[in-house]
């Protein structure tokens, strides 16, 4: 059992509604969307039984007393399935087992993505590249990199083919290979990825790969529909892309990069894109990561692709926190 913690929001809406009792759950689940009852369910199914001292804890951050003399309060797939029956004619109840089924599947994705990448080979190695590209859809990117790296090049290309024209997928399909995977591994942890254009996943997985497969795959997709290849590379935040980012965006991820990284990133890049970042820190800081580079002689080329990738997802993480925008158009903000 985890700890209080590291308890999710809706663990602990979970443990609530369990000390509560069935009757009670109605109440505190009324208002819920179907999306969000199916995550509190799930995790009812999963927690099992509860330490006293865990609930109290819970339930003192609710700012309620425990009133039960119970050591424990007890969870499970009964006591899930109970809860549903509890919840009346309010509640889609179809709706809400069809949305369990898809966060347990999902949730067994996420466990999944925690396997040696070469043990996910070998299950995959023998699977057809739809099967292996639904699999994909449903692993972080950099996962996903990592297991692609691990094909042929005519299969690295077939699946990537396969996953850049990929829609949303039925939620069926991914509790049918959940299944097969949970048969093979036995595990279930926590909810996965929200889905995203088949496109998005080929960028994102791109992103983190080697030049030499990013090109095998943008080749092969622009054979087959040059619009999707396109629309990936335009999904795709390159290197040079650094270019394009505004001065104060740029003092931002200097502050944050680290400074090994970038010596070993502007190796072999154009003197205009190494200037986009000395001229936007101190003169003495670009001059100590200038001295570093001329230190480090050369370097493989895998070495100066993994700092470019660390500096580019830094970047991407300071977007995603808010604290830089990228591609911003003039339009965008207002004097």
């Amino acid at each position: 059992m985890k700890k209080f913690k590291s308890l999710t929001g809706s663990e602990k809406l979970a443990i609530l509604v369990m000390s509560i009792g069935l009757e009670a759950s109605k109440e505190a689940l009324k208002g819920l969307k179907p999306q969000e009852i199916s995550k509190v369910i799930v995790d009812v199914s999963r927690l099992g039984k509860i330490p006293k001292e865990t609930v109290t804890q819970v339930l003192e951050e609710y700012h309620k007393l425990m009133t039960t003399s119970n050591e424990t309060v007890a969870g499970g797939s009964e006591q899930a399935q109970k809860m549903i029956a509890s919840l009346g004619a309010d509640q889609d109840t179809d709706q809400i087992n069809t949305l369990i089924k898809k966060n347990t599947a999902l949730s067994i994705f996420e466990e999944f993505q925690q396997t040696k990448t070469s043990n996910i080979a070998d299950f995959l190695k023998n699977e057809h590249p739809q099967v292996i590209a639904l699999v994909f859809s449903q692993l972080k990117s950099d996962k996903a990199a990592q297991l692609l790296a691990t094909f042929e090049k005519d299969v690295q290309a077939e699946i990537m083919n396969r996953l850049v024209v990929m829609d949303e997928i039925s939620p069926d399909v991914i509790v049918e290979i959940s299944e097969v995977i949970q048969e093979n591994f036995g595990f279930m942890s926590i909810e996965g990825e929200e889905s995203v254009s088949g496109t998005t996943m080929v960028a994102q997985i791109l992103n983190n790969t080697d030049q030499e497969v990013e090109e095998n795959i943008l080749t092969s997709i622009s054979k087959v529909d040059e619009d999707l290849s396109v629309q990936v590379r335009d999904q795709m935040f390159l290197f040079t892309d650094i270019l394009k980012i505004d001065k104060d965006a740029m003092q931002a991820i200097n502050l944050e990069i680290d400074k090994a990284d970038l010596a070993k990133a502007l190796k072999g890049q154009t003197t205009e894109l190494a200037d986009k970042f000395f001229n936007n820190m101190s003169g003495r800081a670009a001059e100590m990561i200038q001295e570093d580079m001329e230190n480090l002689g050369p370097l493989k080329a895998a070495d100066v692709k993994e700092a470019q990738q660390n500096i580019i997802r830094k970047i991407r993480d300071l977007e995603a926190q808010g604290d830089i925008v990228l591609n911003a158009d003039e339009e965008d903000f207002i004097e």
